[in-house]
């Protein structure tokens, strides 16, 4: 009988050994959001790229999965470089031993405060040498595609090719322009053939804003310092 008892005994010890760690709310995992939000709010690329492991998978919404950090820092560096900013609430960050994830909510910013997306995100995190990164990261809009939005696209030829897209880029560029006046994301284009010849797609969330502001002086005194030509440009609006 003692024998019984005692291998019975084992047998609970090494039943509760085995058994899978409880999974828990965690306030750590829940702080990433905020460092994560910080991180791509003032353009820091790097520490964003920390927050993920090497071999991560990034599953975007409209593309395909990506893997590595690589991958990490096109995704989120064409997002700051466009001059996003990023708001996220957490719904429920789960951690049981060493693995957990996270569910909540985004609110995508274009330059000037409007919206320019909204959706929803689900990561998984894993913690490795003491450290918690993310191992696979998916989110997707809750917007249909090409709802609210309406796509517009400009050619023209400009003086100075070089002296055109320079203002498209860095702090205070033509995209913090127009992004105030209905404009949610602006995408520069140029010829490969004619590097003078260079166009603007645009999508817009208030259209009577956005046609506007294009005929304002203001408008038309940046044509001319940025060296466009009125003579050949083209207008098209897209059709739904």
């Amino acid at each position: 009988m003692k024998h019984f008892k005692s291998v019975a005994l084992l047998l609970i010890v090494a039943g509760v050994a085995c058994a899978p760690p409880i999974a828990q709310e965690s306030p750590e995992l829940a702080a990433q959001s905020d460092d994560w939000e910080e991180a791509l709010n003032t353009g820091n690329i790097d520490a964003l790229v920390a927050m993920y492991s090497e071999d991560t998978i990034l599953m975007p919404p409209n593309e395909e999965a990506a893997q590595g950090h690589e991958a990490v820092r096109a995704a989120f560096g064409a997002m700051i470089d466009a001059g996003l900013t990023v708001k996220l609430e957490t719904i429920s960050a789960v951690v049981a031993g060493n693995v957990g994830h996270r569910v909540g909510t985004y609110t995508l910013m274009a330059p000037g405060g409007a919206t320019a997306d909204q959706g929803k995100f689900i990561d998984v995190w894993e913690e490795i040498d003491g450290e918690w990164v993310t191992t696979s990261d998916i989110w997707n809009s809750d917007v249909p595609i090409g709802a609210g939005v309406t796509t517009f696209v400009f050619t023209h030829t400009v003086e100075d090719a070089d002296h055109w897209l320079a203002a498209w880029q860095g702090e205070n560029s033509r995209r913090d322009f127009f992004a105030p006046h209905g404009v949610a994301n602006m995408r520069v284009f140029q010829s490969p053939d004619d590097p003078n010849l260079t166009g603007l797609i645009v999508d817009v969330t208030d259209v009577d804003e956005f046609q506007a502001f294009v005929a304002s002086p203001d408008v038309v005194a940046a044509k001319a310092e940025d060296g466009v030509k009125d003579k050949g440009m083209q207008f098209l609006a897209e059709v739904k």
